[in-house]
Formats: structure tokens, C-alpha cells, sequence
């Protein structure tokens, strides 16, 4: 799931109108307030009075030199912002996952207390968890996408990094469809928690912005969390529906008209072209014993 990610995290940077251009008009918008208000202090920073008068005189001076290159100075940083921004969701994208050992070592309680979670679950419902798939990452999403590559491994017995490619060539219309809106939604969350700390900087000058950077790193954790699970929930079930097809394809025949973990190894020795050979036997080599001396 890991490489996967790592593809798909790139479709992040290329989303540009959805998730970076059109959510920098209403920061443009929240740059002029700031600079209205500033001036009158925190006390009045959601006086609407002051901010008519001053968006008034702005106005006066919109079609001057002066206020061209104004306009020009705030387009220009709105543009720098995204870029930024665009590296920001790639970093929020990894800190999510938490593959960082550094990061598993600040959040060990927490991984603690989900794992604890998970068994208390399993203990009530009369049920046992298998220790591959108890939480192991340092983030509830890092560990819903791990737990993909276990669930798969446990059934199949393959790698759903090799796998993956060539599934999403047999795919029907629909299946992409469904997997990549699912995607789409956990890219625009982690694209809505980056939008954050431009707010937070703002705040500096006008305080109410420091709010609208909280509410955007809280709707975008829990739209990354859904748009998390209903993206492994898409990839699972796109392994399910089509790796019968798969094995037809590379030819590998179904005695049990399914999967099974002897067929799907087989399939993943075939995808792997060779890269892992079994090492060859080697005979003892044996001492010939030399003739006696006459």
C-alpha cells in the first residue's frame, strides 16, 4: 500500500484548480479583511463598520497605479500560497500515514490505546484478532492503510503493490471510478489541513483567522479518516471482484474455483518475474580418499 500511496500522492500537486486555486480566492479575500482591520486593533476585528470604511477607501484606489500593483502584489502571494500549500499536503499526506519512526515513538500511546481498543472489541464480541492485524502505526489513517496489505497478505498470499497495475487494468467503467473519488476525498482533506497554516499565520495580524485554521484542520482530519477507510474499503474490494480474472490471466488454474493462498502466491511469483528465485541446492562436496601407499 505504500507505493501505492506514493503514486497516488502525486495526483495531490495535480488537482491545482480544485484543491489549491479555488480555495485561495476565499484567503485572498480573508488577506483584505486582515490588512482593514489590522489597523483597529483586536479589539475591533470584527467591527464591520471599520472594515466598510476601510474597504471603501480601498476602493477609491483600485484603479490607480497604486492599487494595480497592489492587486498584482496580492495575486502573485495568493499564487505563492498554493505552491505552498502544495508541498504542505504531500507533508500532511506522510505525516498521516506515520511511517516516520520518530512519529511512532511520540504517538506510542496513543498506538497503545487503539491496539487495547481493538482487543477489548474483539474480547467482547467473542472473536480474535490476529496480531498482523492489530494497529501498529502511528496514526488511525496510517494504520487503516497498512491494514489493507495485511488483510490481503492473510487471504491471498500476495502483494498488493504487484497486484495492484495490473487490477486496474481489468477493471470495468465503474471500479476506477469509485476508487478514485474515494482518493479524491482524502487528497482534498489533506489539501484543506495544508490551507491551514496560511490561516494560521494571518492570525498574527487578525485574529479571527486563527479560527478558520482550526476548523479547517478538524474538518479535514475527519473527511481524511472517511475518505481513508472508504478508499481501502474500494481497493479491497476491488481485489476481491477481480483477482479470479487475474489468475486467468497470467494462467494460473483455480482447483477451488477461488483464490486460495497456494494459487495467489503463485500469482505473485509470476508478477515478480523471478526477483525472488529459491537458492539453488548445493551437494556436499565429498573427499575423495586417497589409495594407500604401497
Amino acid at each position: 500500500m505504500d507505493g501505492i500511496l506514493t503514486e497516488l500522492g502525486k495526483r495531490i500537486a495535480d488537482r491545482w484548480f480544485a484543491f489549491l486555486i479555488l480555495p485561495g480566492v476565499p484567503f485572498a479575500a480573508a488577506v483584505l479583511v486582515a490588512w482593514a482591520m489590522a489597523p483597529s486593533g483586536a479589539a475591533h476585528a470584527l467591527d464591520v463598520d471599520i472594515l466598510v470604511r476601510r474597504l471603501d477607501a480601498l476602493g477609491d484606489t483600485a484603479t490607480s497605479t497604486k492599487g494595480a500593483v497592489a492587486a498584482c502584489l496580492l495575486i502573485g502571494g495568493v499564487v505563492v500560497t498554493a505552491l505552498l500549500v502544495r508541498e504542505l499536503s504531500l507533508a500532511v499526506h506522510r505525516l498521516w500515514t506515520g511511517r516516520s519512526n520518530a512519529l511512532r515513538r511520540v504517538m506510542t500511546p496513543g498506538t497503545q490505546r487503539r491496539r487495547r481498543m481493538a482487543l477489548d472489541a474483539a474480547r467482547q464480541g467473542g472473536y480474535a484478532v490476529p496480531e498482523r492485524y492489530l494497529p501498529s502505526r502511528a496514526t488511525w489513517i496510517g494504520d487503516r492503510f497498512a491494514l489493507v496489505d495485511e488483510r490481503i497478505a492473510a487471504q491471498y498470499g500476495i502483494s498488493l503493490a504487484r497486484v495492484w497495475p495490473r487490477l486496474w487494468q481489468l477493471h470495468d467503467l465503474r471500479s476506477p471510478k469509485i476508487v478514485t473519488a474515494a482518493w479524491d476525498e482524502y487528497a482534498a482533506a489533506t489539501v484543506r489541513v495544508a490551507w491551514a497554516l496560511p490561516y494560521a499565520a494571518l492570525a498574527l495580524f487578525w485574529w479571527p483567522a486563527a479560527a478558520v485554521a482550526l476548523a479547517l484542520v478538524l474538518l479535514g482530519w475527519s473527511q481524511g479518516r472517511r475518505g481513508a477507510d472508504d478508499f481501502c474499503l474500494a481497493c479491497e474490494a476491488a481485489v476481491d471482484l477481480q483477482l479470479r480474472r487475474l489468475a486467468h490471466m497470467v494462467g494460473v488454474p483455480l482447483p477451488h474455483k477461488r483464490v486460495t493462498v497456494t494459487e495467489g502466491r503463485e500469482i505473485d511469483r509470476i508478477l515478480a518475474k523471478g526477483a525472488y528465485l529459491p537458492l539453488p541446492r548445493t551437494e556436499p562436496v565429498r573427499s575423495t580418499p586417497r589409495p594407500a601407499d604401497p
